[in-house]
């Protein structure tokens, strides 16, 4: 996976997050959870690839 669009996904997300965070007082709900999931699991898969990345150039 690109780098590159990884963190686009990531920046996208978050924004997303923030926003439906403005727009509702309810933190459970399954739009904020859901989005939160993914966003989770993007950031996981981003770590990976900077660690590995790194590894490659030490």
């Amino acid at each position: 996976m690109d780098i590159r669009k990884l963190e686009f996904e990531i920046r996208s997300l978050q924004s997303q997050l923030y926003k439906l965070g403005r727009e509702t007082n309810q933190f459970s709900s399954g739009e904020i959870l859901k989005l939160s999931k993914l966003l989770d699991e993007k950031i996981i898969i981003y770590q990976k690839l900077k660690l590995r990345n790194k590894s490659k150039f030490d």
